[in-house]
């Protein structure tokens, strides 16, 4: 097939995420062509250059086009991308799949089948963007709400990451597939002694991602200085509030309790997770965090690693008890401290997120979203590959 993907992910600029593997396994099979937002403020804030240098092969087998080359707001770029939109049009494309962009995404679907992948509540991420002045969020959650409609309306089918998106956004049932996030279980895996080579001693709490606005980790700041000496944070990961983060940890006194690795390159990251003796999922009490289904979460348990998770409801239903949870500094406290007691606690856990994992493989992941695009474009499915994975009842 010739596929048309827009997104509103820098696939060049941004942490690892759903489009890159998606991207990957699709592009073995088809032809790709990538027309994304030209997300200047994550390259002006931290340099991808060394942790996007895995991500080279991909961009290697797809064409792959800027909006525009402007700095300017990614709104204002999908308002203004009418050159590139002609240039891209003349092309025959057998599908459109619309990564999370609203009004490129919206303009192709016009022309050509679309199916629409929304995986984040996107009015909600627009409200509360440090990209757009704060006067002008209001009023682009509204342009938000419309385009969302509109792309909802247009597209064959919508993809969702967790059935909450269905009730949030208002999609109609016979419209929906749910394609999860998943992991590489061959690169993500438990890695031996990496605290030695890492140079980090102590037991290590830890989080890996991005310090958006989503991310809260004030809770673990105000409460670490409670714990045993022994236990020291560590956070991978720099884009978004990270100098904010930094100045938290000073405010409540526990700097040299907490380790600020930064970006390191996506090969590390399951490294830096074998590191950990618990692994976090901080996000704050938001529209954006209860819609979500973090990669993290995958990665973690692939990892063998016990996770505590703010309760969304996307972890509840796949991991159910594998996972804890905690919504207070009190509930981090003594979740914490459960699992830094009880060695064999952790390993249960470990061993049992480990088998979650293995069922959110990438690529059977990509076969699903294949499957459907085909569907679309020629006529033809098996309903089978629709079938979502569920854990267990003996991991519940």
């Amino acid at each position: 097939m010739e596929i048309l993907m827009t997104s509103i992910v820098d696939l060049k600029k941004s942490q690892h995420n759903r489009p890159h593997e998606l991207i990957k396994y699709l592009s073995k099979k088809h032809n790709i062509t990538v027309l994304s937002i030209n997300d200047y403020w994550k390259g002006k804030q931290d340099n991808h250059e060394e942790y996007s240098a895995d991500f080279n092969d991909i961009f290697e087998n797809i064409n792959y086009h800027y909006i525009t080359d402007k700095k300017i707001a990614p709104i204002i770029q999908e308002l203004s991308f009418t050159k590139q939109l002609s240039k891209i049009s003349k092309k025959n494309f057998d599908i459109h799949y619309n990564y999370n962009t609203l009004i490129s995404g919206y303009k192709f679907s016009n022309h050509i089948k679309t199916v629409f992948d929304l995986a984040d509540d996107l009015p909600a991420m627009i409200r509360n963007s440090p990209q757009i002045p704060m006067p002008l969020r209001f009023f682009g959650g509204l342009l938000g709400d419309i385009y969302l409609r509109k792309n909802i309306n247009n597209s064959e089918y919508v993809t969702l990451t967790t059935e909450s998106l269905e009730t949030t956004c208002n999609i109609p049932s016979n419209k929906i597939k749910i394609i999860p996030n998943g992991v590489n279980t061959d690169n993500f895996k438990p890695y031996n002694k990496m605290k030695e080579k890492l140079g980090i001693e102590n037991f290590i709490i830890g989080y890996v991602g991005v310090l958006r606005e989503w991310v809260d980790l004030e809770p673990v700041f105000k409460i670490l200085r409670y714990l045993n000496k022994e236990i020291k944070l560590l956070v991978v990961g720099k884009e978004g509030r990270y100098k904010e983060n930094i100045e938290l940890a000073e405010k409540y006194g526990i700097s040299d309790r907490v380790i600020f690795a930064g970006t390191v390159p996506y090969s590390q990251v399951p490294k830096y997770i074998s590191a950990m003796d618990i692994c976090l999922i901080p996000f704050a009490q938001n529209g954006i965090s209860q819609n979500a289904l973090p990669l993290k979460l995958f990665e973690y348990m692939a990892c063998e690693k016990p996770v505590i998770s703010t309760p969304i409801p996307a972890i509840k239903k796949i991991a159910g008890s594998v996972v804890l949870y905690a919504t207070n500094e009190a509930e981090y406290l003594e979740k914490i401290n459960l699992l830094y007691e009880d060695k064999k606690l952790r390993n249960t856990l470990g061993k049992q997120g480990r088998k979650i994992s293995e069922e959110y493989s990438w690529e059977k992941i990509t076969l699903k979203l294949d499957n459907l695009l085909e569907t679309v474009a020629y006529g033809e499915t098996n309903e089978n590959i629709f079938i979502e994975p569920s854990i267990s009842e003996e991991l519940c």
